[in-house]
């Protein structure tokens, strides 16, 4: 499945066609129409995986208006509460436009247990208010539940409150046959997908279409190869390269910012991306200095805007600072307006927060307790390139690049083995 150019469901209000227009979606691909038609004939459970960037949230929220103008409630549950108050704010700003108010259940944000008829919610938020839901008899006014990250009913921390969450919900459907709460299951990284959908008993799909050209690459020894085939590409050039930086993290981001990229750099540990960020904040002050294609892109008045009261850099912020909330979504909007260039963080970022770059580069760690997984992989690969959020120009340009960086020459095969069939 493929391609695009489907139309919105004919029931689709206006209003809403228009505020997906503002996010520079104004079709459909095949997948998403396969799944929204399905919808439209079936009430059962919906489970399906997608990559990054192929329009999950699309099809969910769609679903979920259709419910929420039936007259039932509906309940968005998210993982992380940047996320949440990310979704949060554009249903707000939405689906206002056809009389649905968005209620909150993140953080801090409660509204009250009975004055709601669409939320979103974390998923600790989530279990409490159908514990509510159950005690004051509203379970009945509950028609649908979205479930996004839904490969975290396997985290080993949190995945106990989605199970028992997901626990409830089946129990209600299988004593309430006309009453049912349905659910749409969704997740980039979800594995055992048949063995999920026969839990939620729900129709699954599956699609591998990326409207985002992805290329993955290992970079070692300054040598960059395809991540399947180990067929070296080319090197990292060396103006881009600094004693200090064997391994190109730094100039790999700098690259990136020479060809007019937002860059995201993971690795492992707070303190290395602390000094990642330092040594790059250097670099390219430097570059800056220096070079105008890169100088032209600094707004420094809107960088200082960005920056007050935190941690002032030339373009590049560290994302593992101790920040208030205010101070984090600050720095998302900055990088997200192609204010701040670079952002540097931990592997946590990747998925509690929806970031596009252009290009990512991944500090690997390949042993120990903080080594790359498939699943971390994937989720921190997943932050390059998200449709209609890139400014992308030219159709040739639909592609953004991961680089894999690996210190040690004899580790580059462990690391293909490892991520080869993501």
């Amino acid at each position: 499945m493929s391609g695009s150019g489907h139309p919105f469901p004919k029931w689709t209000p206006p209003e809403i066609i228009s505020a997906y227009s503002e996010k520079n979606i104004n079709n459909l691909f095949d997948w998403q129409a396969d799944v929204l038609t399905w919808s439209e004939v079936n009430d059962d459970n919906i489970v399906y995986t997608a990559p990054t960037s192929a329009g999950k949230s699309v099809v969910a929220e769609l679903i979920a208006l259709r419910v929420a103008l039936s007259g039932k409630r509906v309940l968005f549950l998210l993982p992380y509460i940047s996320v949440a108050k990310e979704k949060l704010r554009f249903l707000q700003r939405a689906w206002r436009r056809v009389d649905i108010q968005m209620a909150a259940f993140v953080g801090a944000q409660s509204a009250p247990s009975r004055e709601w008829t669409a939320a979103v919610c974390t998923t600790e938020k989530a279990n409490s208010l159908l514990n509510h839901a159950i005690l004051d008899g509203i379970m009945n006014e509950i028609g649908l539940i979205v479930i996004d990250e839904l490969h975290m009913v396997f985290d080993s921390s949190r995945g106990v409150v989605l199970e028992s969450l997901c626990a409830k919900i089946n129990l209600w459907n299988s004593r309430n046959s006309t009453e049912r709460i349905r659910v749409i299951g969704m997740s980039a990284t979800l594995e055992n997908l048949e063995q999920v959908g026969d839990w939620l008993s729900a129709k699954v799909f599956e699609t591998h279409f990326r409207p985002v050209q992805l290329h993955e690459r290992i970079c070692c020894d300054g040598h960059i190869s395809e991540l399947g085939s180990g067929n070296i590409i080319r090197d990292v050039p060396k103006r881009f390269r600094v004693p200090e930086d064997p391994e190109c993290v730094l100039g790999l981001a700098a690259e990136g910012i020479f060809l007019k990229k937002l860059v995201l750099v993971f690795s492992s540990s707070k303190a290395d991306v602390e000094k990642i960020a330092l040594d790059l904040a250097k670099i390219l002050d430097g570059i800056y200095r220096s070079n105008h294609v890169i100088a032209a892109r600094v707004n420094r008045s809107a960088l200082h805007a960005v920056q007050a009261n935190i941690q002032r850099t030339a373009g590049t912020m560290d994302a593992v600072l101790s920040l208030t909330s205010e101070e984090r979504e600050c720095i998302e909007q900055g990088f997200r307006d192609g204010i701040i260039m670079v952002l540097v963080a931990t592997s946590t970022l990747s998925s509690g927060v929806n970031l596009p770059a252009g290009r990512v580069v991944i500090k690997a760690q390949i042993r120990g307790p903080a080594a790359i997984n498939a699943t971390t992989y994937r989720q921190m690969s997943g932050r390059a390139g998200r449709l209609g959020q890139l400014r992308v120009a030219r159709q040739d340009e639909r592609s953004v690049a991961v680089h894999v960086v690996v210190h040690q020459r004899s580790l580059v095969v462990e690391l293909a083995d490892e991520l080869e069939w993501c």
